[in-house]
């Protein structure tokens, strides 16, 4: 990874939103987690995870969205208000709603992760190996 982006990805991490936004930051803080991850994964993996996968959901709109989709979404570990809010958008049938609903369920993984140690480890991470870098 070139120092450019390194700063490039250190400068997304003042927002969670623009990171996700950004396939190649959003792979390295998956990577980071991982790497530190020691045992079963923490709840800011589960998050990235429900979230990357709301993302693949709303990116194939031609696609009907069924129970299948709520499961996949509950075994990655989505919580049970945001899973029983999802069903119901479903059975109303309307793409416009399940979409709704799946924004929803990013804006609560956003926060989520967010919140996290994780994240802000993530970020002191890269703006240590940035202070390393020859200027």
């Amino acid at each position: 990874m070139t120092v450019e982006e390194v700063h490039r990805i250190y400068t997304l991490t003042n927002s969670v939103h623009e990171t996700l936004l950004d396939a190649e930051a959003t792979k390295l803080l998956r990577r980071f987690m991982e790497l530190r991850r020691s045992g079963d994964k923490n709840e800011a993996e589960q998050y990235l995870e429900i979230y990357e996968k709301c993302a693949e959901f709303l990116q194939e709109e031609q696609r009907t969205f069924t129970q299948d989709e709520v499961d996949e979404l509950c075994d990655l570990g989505l919580p049970y208000d945001l899973e029983q809010d999802l069903s119901k958008r479903m059975l109303s049938g309307q793409r416009t709603d399940i979409s709704l609903g799946l924004y929803r369920i990013q804006g609560k993984c956003r926060n989520e992760i967010e919140a996290s140690s994780d994240f802000r480890d993530f970020r002191d991470a890269i703006r240590d190996k940035m202070r390393r870098v020859p200027k």
